[in-house]
């Protein structure tokens, strides 16, 4: 399935997670912080992330519109993901990545 047709898959969802990964392939570190949340398409086409919190917390994340550097993926056990790349990655310099997780369901170890 398109990248495009996943994304409105997980729109659709009551609810979803966003993952902000932090990865240094120099030093083999990776972290990634988690939010629950709904995920919208807004006027001009672009796609936003909201979040959902009971404590009143906010967290909103402007995602663009779907590019070719988007990829999903879709797994028995984790459903839906979508990957959005922010940082360039290795290359000129650069040994820092970002990447944000549009999934279904937490990692296994959250749960």
């Amino acid at each position: 399935m398109a990248v495009i047709d996943d994304v409105r898959r997980l729109s659709q969802l009551d609810f979803l997670f966003l993952g902000q990964q932090f990865a240094n392939s120099q030093l083999g570190t990776q972290q990634t912080t988690w939010y629950k949340g709904r995920l919208q398409q807004a006027n001009d086409g672009a796609w936003i992330f909201r979040s959902i919190s009971a404590d009143g917390t906010v967290v909103g994340v402007q995602l663009g519109s779907v590019t070719g550097s988007w990829t999903s993926s879709e797994s028995v056990g984790g459903g839906i993901q979508v990957q959005v790349p922010v940082s360039p990655g290795l290359g000129a310099g650069f040994v820092f990545t970002i990447t944000l997780i549009l999934t279904q369901s937490l990692p296994q170890e959250l749960t």
